[in-house]
């Protein structure tokens, strides 16, 4: 199914009847789409409404113009026309890695659209978690004696980095030297087999995940319209922590014990300073707890939204 969003097509799937507790699903990446969702999707469907979407120039949405501007900004505006779109008054929020970053700056700028704020292993602070990465992948990356993994290893991990514009291109092309998809992909109680296999990707073709390069580029390029209340840029390597530390919205953290991306650092800093943050381990995941261990995922998140 698709909805019109400031005249582009956007896809969507939604599960469950009509309910007080409307979750929309917020996928990471960015540019991954929400298929690997979908399971969970139809679990929590039999108890709420679930709301799941690839994100604009994302698969089986829309392509982004190559002159066309895109903005973390414009991405939350997006969401809250679709909120009106579907006639929903408020509804929760669930953001998966980069997926947390978005649902956060939603929730600071429209906190009266949102009742509560799920995240899901989210990556917050993107040169963070780009250092834990890369830490996580060391072993790896030193044992292949491939000269020049070793050394963007290393540059990803000092405490000198300077971050910035580079700092996805360092970490993607690290990552392309991992040959374990299990190890790459930062799953730990499913193998990359088993999670692939979850996923119904009939009629998706090359050309439809190409369009997610382009969903990340725009996101990295200067964009208008990017600032807080203060004046200062918001993009996706801005330290989320602070808008999330402001949000009064209920908030539940799911991590994955061995998650490299959502760092010790992000997550003591949000159950330290967060004003009403709970948090939920998944002891055999990464960080797909949703596939790893889906039983106990769709259990917190009900509970969480039910109580």
């Amino acid at each position: 199914m698709f909805v019109d969003v400031f005249s582009h097509k956007i896809y969507y799937e939604a599960y469950g009847a009509e309910h007080r507790n409307t979750l929309l699903y917020l996928h990471g990446g960015p540019g991954a789409s929400c298929l690997d969702f979908v399971n969970q999707a139809k679990a929590l469907g039999e108890k709420i409404r679930v709301i799941l979407f690839d994100q604009f120039g994302v698969l089986r949405s829309d392509a982004i113009g190559e002159d066309e501007d895109y903005s973390m900004e414009y991405q939350v505006e997006m969401l809250e026309e679709m909120r009106k779109s579907f006639g929903i008054e408020q509804w929760n929020i669930l953001g998966h890695s980069y997926g947390g970053m978005l649902a956060i700056l939603y929730a600071y700028r429209h906190p009266e659209s949102i009742q509560k704020v799920i995240l899901e292993c989210p990556s917050l602070w993107f040169e963070d978690s780009a250092k834990s990465v890369a830490e996580y992948v060391s072993g790896h990356i030193e044992s292949l004696g491939n000269p020049e993994a070793s050394k963007l290893c290393e540059k990803l991990k000092a405490p000198d980095y300077p971050g910035g514009q580079e700092t996805p291109n360092d970490l993607m092309t690290l990552l392309n030297y991992v040959e374990d998809p299990k190890l790459g992909n930062y799953l730990h109680g499913i193998s990359f087999e088993e999670y692939w296999q979850s996923m119904d990707t009939r009629g998706i073709h090359d050309e439809m995940w190409a369009k997610g390069e382009r969903h990340l580029k725009k996101l990295l390029e200067t964009g208008p319209a990017q600032e807080d209340a203060s004046g200062k840029r918001v993009t996706m390597l801005d330290n989320f922590l602070p808008l999330a530390q402001e949000t009064a919205l209920p908030i539940l953290l799911l991590n994955g014990k061995y998650d490299p991306a959502c760092t010790k650092y992000q997550t003591d800093y949000l159950l330290s300073r967060g004003r009403n943050v709970t948090r939920e381990i998944f002891e055999n995941s990464g960080h797909f707890p949703r596939t790893e261990e889906p039983e106990k995922y769709t259990r917190a998140v009900l509970s969480f939204l039910e109580a």
